[in-house]
């Protein structure tokens, strides 16, 4: 006879089971239907003009112009996959699921951000459809960067389900404030610093809180090793490139080069002053964490100024403040935050958070100054309190609301978010799976269990003991029997040529080949054994 429980939990273990690949795939239908029914190609109109009037450098690019946008796309493009991926491989027991999960999550969202994008910013009534550009491939790309912040913040305590769903609800929110802020508020953003970094860190900030206010993420797997330190500062390098062509994708004319200066001039400052913070808070020395993170500061918080004239001291003040600042965040501030309940794991706050914030009040400062500020580009009628005639001062307010809004929007989207995500359907990770990559991948041979008798033998014993080889030679196997609550580790007292530690977890043997070792110990020349039980 059926037991009708017995089909129930079943299901219930294959939904949670599944959930990840199934919902993929059913999204991914969803948006084919989308893209086919709504989508169109954004095609360069042949515009006719004046052949005797001249064109302003100034004047907008052509919609469907691939030439100005497309280097600028392709730059930030590779921030997103390569820059961000490899930025938060910090962690040594997490790098497959940091620079994979950051793969995935990007290319879903860029996939839901164009869509989305497109219904909000570029939707026509008439033909019922919406234009796909290069332009439009660029702000996706935006969208993709706030979310990538977010998962930054709960990166190692969500599988991928949660991810997914945590990328569906924070891009329509996101292109919501953004559309408020941009269209409405005419808040001018060139590189993206309050819609993209503040809004991202604090939405993940958010999310974060929500799912583990009810108790404290300790885990010794949070830590990192000099490789994936190394690797994680690849991914720094990229970002630093390229950033000047992130905080200047959509502008144009004189603002494009200012956007460009003024970047590389503001993040190269934050290098300098990270590095001198990080010696004098460190005693004279550096912490890899600051570098691999305080460092990108001035170029998230001369974003929302980037186009305008500040002048390359002003880009200098801006970047060498941001650097203090994140790096006394990095060296202070996250274990504060932890007291209160808000564990973020790659330190967002820091990088994106307060270097985001300290950007938007430069916007309001310079918004007061119109002979920098240059507002009135950034203008049209439907802007709110005066259209076209705004004044600096009214401009300056409507700079402080958009960054309130995003921080308002950010937050209780992030909240609302993470109750979402601890729904009992997304089988949430508990603490003692943060942070390892064995509980969503198939992990290769040497990636062993730390809570295991012979991760305890490879940590505590292998580094003071013995040293091993790179490329061991090939060499015969010895099988060593054991009780099953112990492991014997054979090591040689005199040196020979290497020795290699295998473990093979379906029968819990150890096998430990040692080169040449010959089984007559009793002959002189034979290399001295000894035997430590565990």
């Amino acid at each position: 006879m059926v037991d009708i429980d017995d089909i129930k939990e079943y299901a219930k273990g294959a939904l949670k089971q599944y959930m990840f690949p199934v919902g993929l795939i059913v999204f991914q239908c969803i948006f084919i239907i989308l893209y086919g029914v709504h989508a169109d190609y954004g095609l360069r109109k042949v515009e006719v003009t004046n052949q005797t009037e001249g064109v302003s450098h100034n004047t907008p690019p052509p919609v469907g112009d691939v030439e100005f946008y497309y280097s600028f796309f392709q730059d930030v493009h590779v921030m997103m996959f390569i820059g961000f991926g490899f930025l938060m491989t910090f962690l040594r027991r997490y790098s497959f699921s940091s620079v994979s999960f950051n793969f995935l999550i990007a290319a879903f969202v860029v996939e839901w951000a164009i869509l989305v994008h497109g219904y909000v910013f570029e939707w026509n009534p008439v033909t019922k459809s919406f234009p796909v550009d290069v332009k439009v491939l660029l702000k996706a790309d935006f969208v993709c960067a706030s979310v990538l912040i977010s998962f930054g913040a709960v990166l190692g305590k969500t599988n991928p389900a949660q991810l997914v769903a945590l990328a569906l609800i924070e891009v329509v929110i996101q292109v919501w404030n953004e559309y408020i802020g941009t269209e409405l508020f005419c808040v001018y953003d060139a590189g993206e610093s309050i819609f993209v970094h503040v809004f991202g860190a604090y939405f993940g900030l958010a999310v974060s809180y929500t799912l583990q206010r009810h108790h404290i993420v300790e885990s010794t797997k949070e830590s990192s090793s000099y490789a994936s330190d190394i690797f994680s500062m690849i991914g720094t390098l990229f970002l630093f490139c390229f950033w000047p062509s992130f905080n200047a994708g959509t502008a144009y004319g004189d603002g494009r080069l200012r956007a460009i200066v003024n970047t590389y001039i503001s993040i190269s400052a934050s290098v300098i002053l990270t590095f001198t913070v990080s010696a004098l808070v460190g005693k004279g020395k550096e912490e890899i964490i600051h570098i691999q993170n305080a460092t990108l500061a001035g170029g998230v918080a001369v974003g929302t100024v980037a186009d305008k004239n500040i002048g390359l001291f002003g880009a200098m003040i801006i970047g060498s403040l941001a650097g203090i600042i994140s790096t006394l965040g990095y060296k202070y501030l996250l274990e504060l935050l932890k007291k209160i309940r808000i564990h973020d794991t790659c330190g967002v706050h820091n990088l994106h958070g307060m270097p985001g914030v300290f950007s938007g009040l430069a916007g309001i400062v310079v918004a007061s100054m119109p002979w920098r500020s240059y507002y009135h580009e950034n203008l049209s009628y439907k802007c709110l309190s005066g259209g076209e005639h705004r004044s600096a001062a009214v401009q300056a307010g409507y700079q402080c609301a958009g960054l309130l809004l995003t921080l308002g929007m950010a937050i209780v989207g992030g909240v609302f978010t993470g109750l979402i995500l601890r729904l009992p359907i997304f089988a949430s990770p508990d603490n003692n799976s943060y942070f390892d990559d064995s509980l969503n991948w198939h992990v290769p041979q040497d990636f062993v269990a730390e809570d295991s008798a012979l991760g305890s033998l490879i940590k505590n014993i292998l580094p003071t003991n013995m040293q091993l080889e790179e490329n061991p030679k090939q060499a015969t196997p010895i099988i060593v029997k054991y009780n099953p609550n112990t492991i014997e580790f054979i090591q040689e007292k005199s040196p020979r040529q290497s020795i290699q530690t295998v473990s093979q977890q379906s029968n819990q043997s150890v096998f430990l080949n040692v080169a040449d070792l010959k089984n007559d110990q009793s002959n002189p020349t034979s290399p001295v054994l000894f035997t430590q039980r565990l």
